[in-house]
């Protein structure tokens, strides 16, 4: 999934500097703030065993 998100805003990037149209580039950042947003709250109100002992 990061990947991914990774990916889009790569893609994102280049839309811009490419100076595509001001919709795509707004587009393209809107839904992987969405993205983005959604991966933390999975992340966050997962359940991951994290007890780690020294």
């Amino acid at each position: 999934m990061d990947t991914l998100i990774f990916g889009g805003l790569l893609a994102t990037l280049i839309a811009m500097y490419r100076e595509s149209s001001r919709m795509v580039v707004l587009g393209a950042w809107w839904i992987m703030l969405l993205a983005v947003i959604l991966l933390m709250a999975h992340h966050i109100t997962s359940s991951l065993a994290l007890n780690l002992s020294y």
